[in-house]
Order: C-alpha cells, then structure tokens, then sequence
C-alpha cells in the first residue's frame, strides 16, 4: 500500500510540475446539480409505517471550478453540498488533474469499483425507478451490485486513458474516516493520522481496482466490467471483507428508438468481518428508450447466509423528458423479503427530476 501511495503521490507531483508557473486558462467556477422528488403510496412491508410519503432526499448543488495550464495540463476541484439536511451535509469533495497520462484525484470521493463498474439499467432514464440503489429501503432491506465499500472515505483515485476500449482504475483509502473534522472523541478527529485498530469505529485500509471495456461495434454499444475491492477490519476477531463484482451492458438500435439490456453480480466474502459469511447480489434490466420516452423492467436479488436474508425486488415503468434538464417517471416497486417471517412490499411511486 505504501508504494501505492507513493507512487500516486510522484504521479501527481510530476504533473504539477509539468504545468509550469503559467496557465493557458484559469480556473473557472460553475455551478449545477440536481432536484429529485418522489411520491410514494402502498404497503412497504412494515406494519408500522404509513401508506404514503414524500420524499425530497436526493438533491444536491455541486461547485466546479476548473481551468487548464499552458502544457495543457487540465486541473480543478469538486464539491458537492446536500440540499437537504443530513449529518453528512458535504457529500464528495475532491481535486483532480487530468491529462495524457489519464486522471488522478485527491480527497473525498467514490472507490473506482463504484466510478467504472455497470449495472442493470433501471426502467427509467433518472433512475428514480431503480431497485439496485441505496436510495429505497423497503421491507427493511436494500439491495446492490454496486462495489462501493468505503464509500467517500478520503482516497488517492488513478484512472488510466482509454486505450482500445479498456481502461482501469486504482483508488486507496489509508481509513474509512470521510471527514477529519469530525467531533471530538471520534477516531477522525485527529488533524492529522487516523487512530488505528480502533474496534468498534469503523474499517481500516481500503483498496479497489476495476477494468472496463466500452466500444461500439456497428451500432451496437458494448459495455464490460469487473471490480475489486479490499477492505481492512478493525477490531478483535474480525476478518478483512473483500468484494468482487462483474457487470455488462448492450445497446443497440431497435426501430426508432434504443433497446439497452444489462446485468451485474456481485460477491462479499467475510460479510460484516465476520468469517465465512458470504453475500451474493445479482441484478438484471431492460430499458427502451425512444425520443423523450423510455420504458423498462429492472428486477435485482440478494441473499447471505449470515443472517438467511433473501430479498427479490423488480421495477417496471417508464419516464418523459418534459424540457431539457426536466423528467418525470412513474411506475411500481415489488419487493419479496424471506428473512424470519418474510415480508412483501408493493410500491406505486411518482417522482421528478430538475438536473441544472
């Protein structure tokens, strides 16, 4: 791991190096973002909570500045503020340089298996309908293929330059903190290193790779990944977790519109640090799209024999562009869960998206 971070860190200072004192353009500023609302009504499987609900959670303003140097060396920066309140009010918040040799980030982002890695896609073109997604948690439970273990914790991220259709791509995390100004007491709050080993507080190291092909062969769009990740576990009698994930995707041209057909796997080992308890996650979907419209069916499943959790979800339905940066979507969510009891979840959902 050392000669990884050394060898990203030599990486970055030879590209700023390069730059020389002068630049072509200086950074400029933008902003854009997104708005998503959704209204839900059905049963989500839990006696205890309403039929209906209003959800906003997904809304985000991102600050861009970027600029490029004499040698034509391209550098910037990103955040990404929440627009609703939540504990974790800055989403990622990185730098970057990008140039011939590919592109290197600094700070708080997603782990590559996450940035290059395809999944199913969803029935929808906002993916408001996707049942492979964090974002519902119906009966209880979600369901992923997404590797994306360590989430924004703040990382060194290489991506390679495309070359023939494949590029790969590196990211190392030293800890799972993702804030170093965290509160006082927490094991991030430290203004410099992390504590380690601290049981209890979270993971310790965490590396990723990913490979990923995308090329057009006569029309026809093919898209390839595998990913990898490694995850150190803290505390005593924990196991690391590793996940492996393999995704693909095909469009292609249908009458006057676009069929995309996709599927992802996805594999834990250790689940929760915990030997020998493995998870398993498969996804699959089928989108049309044509002109503003596009209509589909995304169905995922889960199960680990940590917890004998089996969950089957499938979506279908559709959305409309209404004017550019605006959409609408509509259609059902069906979630089958079998952990103890089991339980079912019927969801009929309604959202917007304005993306600016």
């Amino acid at each position: 791991m050392k000669k990884l971070l050394l060898g990203t860190t030599a990486l970055a200072t030879a590209a700023l190096l390069s730059a020389g004192a002068s630049a072509a353009e200086g950074p400029k500023v933008t902003v854009s973002g997104f708005y998503t609302g959704v209204l839900m009504a059905g049963d989500d499987g839990i006696p205890s909570d309403r039929n209906v609900s209003l959800d906003t959670w997904n809304t985000e303003v991102h600050f861009n500045a970027e600029g490029t140097a004499a040698n034509g060396l391209t550098y910037g920066a990103h955040i990404e503020l929440e627009g609703t309140s939540t504990n974790d009010q800055i989403d990622e918040s990185f730098m970057y340089l990008k140039g011939g040799f590919g592109q290197l980030i600094i700070g708080n982002d997603d782990p590559v298996g996450e940035k290059m890695g395809y999944i199913s896609p969803a029935p929808d073109a906002y993916g408001i309908l996707s049942v492979n997604s964090p974002n519902y948690n119906f009966s209880g439970a979600t369901v992923t293929t997404v590797n994306e273990f360590g989430g924004d914790a703040s990382k060194v991220i290489y991506i390679s330059p495309q070359l023939s259709g494949f590029q790969f791509g590196l990211s190392y995390s030293p800890d799972s903190c993702e804030d170093n100004n965290a509160a006082a007491g927490s094991p991030c709050n430290n203004g410099g290193f992390e504590a380690d080993n601290n049981a209890g507080a979270g993971n310790g190291q965490q590396f990723a790779a990913a490979l990923a092909f995308s090329k057009e062969f006569s029309g026809v769009n093919l898209g390839l990944s595998a990913t990898y990740s490694w995850n150190e576990s803290e505390g005593a009698g924990l196991k690391d977790v590793t996940l492996y994930g393999f995704g693909a995707n095909v469009g292609a041209p249908v009458g006057a519109g676009t069929v995309t057909l996709g599927g992802s796997y996805l594999a834990t080992k250790n689940l929760g640090g915990f030997k020998d308890v493995d998870a398993d996650a498969f996804d699959a979907g089928l989108q049309y799209a044509q002109g503003p419209w596009t209509v589909g069916v995304q169905s995922a499943w889960y199960s680990d024999d940590g917890t004998n959790d089996d969950i089957y979800a499938v979506s279908f339905g559709g959305g409309y562009e209404v004017a550019t940066g605006l959409g609408v979507s509509a259609g059902m969510i069906h979630y089958d869960r079998q952990r103890n009891v089991g339980s079912d979840a019927n969801v009929f959902l309604v959202g917007t998206k304005l993306s600016f």
